[in-house]
């Protein structure tokens, strides 16, 4: 009913309704209250809504994130009707194709060892023994950015996940060697999460998909990978 009475008080004063000046003056006055309200709220709403609009893509990793989101979604539409059997056989199938294997030198073994250790692994099925150089690199900066968070270079992040879990998509940049997932479910404040995956991603730079992923839920993680295209899916490391 509020929202009506300024075009109801409106009508009022453009038919005049033999109304006495002082009374059109209060009129006139009620309506321009009315709708100053009016106008104020909307632009409240507004605002409000534009902040959550904003904070959800934020959590998804941005503009660039949700767009992997959709390509990763599309890809697996391409499943069909397959079972959930034949899917996992055809990730099976990608993962144990024989690839083009690059042996690291010994200054890239050595940083790939020293990288790692500076995480620690979920579980000792998570493979990350093909991980490429350019991934080294990022969870050097993803624990990098933990421990300027924290303000604990101690602190080691978990890694769940290399290329070995069968939940991934079929065409997984996992299955390429060119992602790991990252606990951040353990970080108590979901604004101090926030903060670690957007700082992850100024340090990565364009090269990288930093994704935030599950939030809220149990399986809450940072999904850190090499962008789409920017690798060659055929060759592995040794």
């Amino acid at each position: 009913m509020r929202l009506f009475l300024p075009f109801i008080l409106v009508t009022l004063l453009l038919s005049g309704c033999g109304l006495s000046n002082d009374t059109q003056e209060q009129l006139e006055e009620a309506v321009g209250k009315a709708a100053g309200e009016a106008l104020d709220s909307a632009k409240s709403k507004t605002a409000n809504a534009v902040e959550e609009i904003s904070t959800t893509i934020d959590e998804h990793g941005g503009v660039q994130g949700i767009f992997d989101k959709i390509v990763q979604f599309i890809d697996g539409l391409f499943g069909g009707s397959e079972s959930e059997c034949e899917r996992k056989t055809a990730k099976k199938v990608e993962r144990d194709t024989p690839r083009t294997v690059i042996k690291r030198n010994a200054e890239q073994q050595n940083y790939h060892e020293e990288v790692l250790s500076l995480t620690i692994l979920k579980a000792a099925s998570v493979n990350i023994d093909c991980l490429r150089p350019e991934v080294d690199t990022a969870i050097n900066i993803v624990a990098s950015v933990y421990h300027e968070v924290f303000k604990d270079d101690n602190y080691r992040p978990v890694i769940t996940s290399g290329n070995d879990s069968d939940k991934h998509g079929e065409r997984s940049a996992h299955y390429a060697c060119a992602a790991v997932d990252i606990r951040i479910k353990d970080v108590e404040n979901l604004e101090t999460r926030k903060v670690i995956a957007q700082k992850i991603r100024d340090e990565l730079g364009s090269r990288y998909t930093v994704l935030h992923e599950d939030v809220g839920k149990a399986n809450e993680h940072l999904h850190v990978q090499l962008r789409s295209g920017t690798y060659d899916r055929n060759i592995v490391w040794r």
